[in-house]
């Protein structure tokens, strides 16, 4: 018998906390209070859609989206997006504060996210936690998309480097291996974005922009190997590429099946 690995979705997919309005979250998940309603960084940048590699009429899913800073830029950008964030009380308060600026407002984790094919242009999020846990499976779910998935986190100065938590390892390894076990295509880009940080003004500010771009092949894949996650039912080859894809999940998400 030959052992595999393949994330442990009844770990991944256990409530360890929740995010509500006028608190933030800080790895590893410690809540505490903030005076402003607005993620680390809010755009206000004619160019945004260009540096995120969208374009105007396109469909995204915002996944983790808080308090939607991006997300409603994006939308007032002329793209259609759909609101979704695993806290209940987030989603609702995103929905009294931006009504009718979301075409849908979605409670629920990343992990389960889209469930169709070519539903969505995109994926995005901005600096969603969980790289290392439930993010690579959204990613995964992402290739159902018609392009993809784009990941934001910006850049801090040297001095709260510990900010970015593990974005800068987590996201780019997810895009690889992605782009390694899937046939995903993905792209790695620093830009400025004309953005501001809680009531400081507008400046441009470095931003990492992780693109991964899914193809017929890969949606396919993908397709049958999130099914497998959530059914626990798993074909030989379904095995064989979840245990590399499971170099993106850290070991104590992982579980070990015996074939």
């Amino acid at each position: 018998m030959k052992s595999y690995k393949v994330p442990n979705m009844r770990e991944i997919l256990k409530p360890r906390w929740s995010h509500k309005p006028g608190f933030g979250m800080s790895e590893p998940f410690v809540l505490h209070e903030r005076e402003s309603f607005q993620q680390s960084t809010a755009p206000n940048d004619k160019a945004l859609l260009r540096k995120l590699s969208m374009k105007k009429g396109e469909k995204i899913l915002s996944i983790a989206s808080y308090y939607a800073s991006w997300a409603s830029e994006i939308a007032k950008l002329g793209i259609e997006v759909d609101y979704s964030d695993i806290s209940k009380s987030m989603t609702r308060w995103a929905k009294r504060e931006y009504g009718q600026l979301f075409g849908k407002y979605v409670a629920s984790g990343y992990e389960l996210i889209p469930k169709k094919e070519k539903e969505y242009d995109w994926t995005f999020t901005f600096e969603a936690c969980g790289g290392g846990s439930g993010l690579p499976i959204a990613c995964l779910r992402s290739l159902l998309n018609k392009k993809g998935a784009v990941l934001v986190y910006h850049v801090r100065a040297r001095k709260n480097k510990k900010m970015m938590g593990n974005k800068p390892k987590t996201y780019p390894l997810t895009a690889k291996v992605l782009s390694k076990v899937y046939g995903a295509s993905y792209k790695i880009k620093k830009v400025k974005i004309k953005s501001h940080k809680f009531e400081e003004p507008d400046k441009m500010i470095a931003h990492v922009v992780v693109i991964i771009k899914t193809n017929e092949k890969a949606r396919r894949l993908a397709l049958k190997d999130v099914n497998a996650l959530i059914f626990n039912k798993f074909d030989l080859d379904t095995l064989k590429r979840l245990n590399a894809f499971s170099e993106a999940v850290k070991d104590f998400y992982i579980k070990k099946l015996k074939v």
